[in-house]
């Protein structure tokens, strides 16, 4: 059984390497962490798209995908694209559960740790921005 395992190990590593790399272009955005406002945010952007998640405890989660990326400067990057959008119990929005689907959104970040850092999502009329507490934002143009 073991060597079952070694093989197919080695079979899934072999056809992952037989695959051609693609070199990403466009900007790179990666990073996360929790902000002043105790938002946790995660990003993971290459070549221009990619993921966003942004959790606001007690209000809401934000799971967005990327269609889009303006790089302002060497620090400042504005993405856009469209989230779906889950209230977490008790908040003032409506009840718990999935808000909305395909909801656009936009994203303004500054590269940066914690005091430097910073994270604006404006999404369905509602703007939530905070300066990075813990972790990182790296963008690479």
């Amino acid at each position: 059984m073991r060597l079952v395992r070694y093989l197919g190990t080695l079979l899934v590593l072999g056809a992952a390497l037989a695959v051609p790399a693609r070199a990403a272009t466009g900007p790179t955005i990666t990073g996360g962490g929790s902000a002043d406002d105790m938002t946790r945010f995660s990003l993971a952007i290459s070549g221009g798209t990619g993921h966003f998640e942004c959790l606001m405890p007690a209000v809401m989660t934000v799971e967005a995908t990327v269609t889009g990326v303006t790089v302002t400067s060497a620090t400042t990057a504005t993405f856009t694209g469209v989230a779906a959008v889950t209230l977490a119990a008790h908040t003032e929005f409506g009840p718990p559960g999935p808000l909305a689907r395909d909801a656009s959104f936009t994203t303004n970040v500054t590269a940066g740790g914690p005091g430097t850092g910073f994270v604006d999502l404006t999404i369905m009329g509602m703007e939530f921005a905070g300066t990075v507490e813990h972790g990182q934002i790296r963008i690479n143009p």
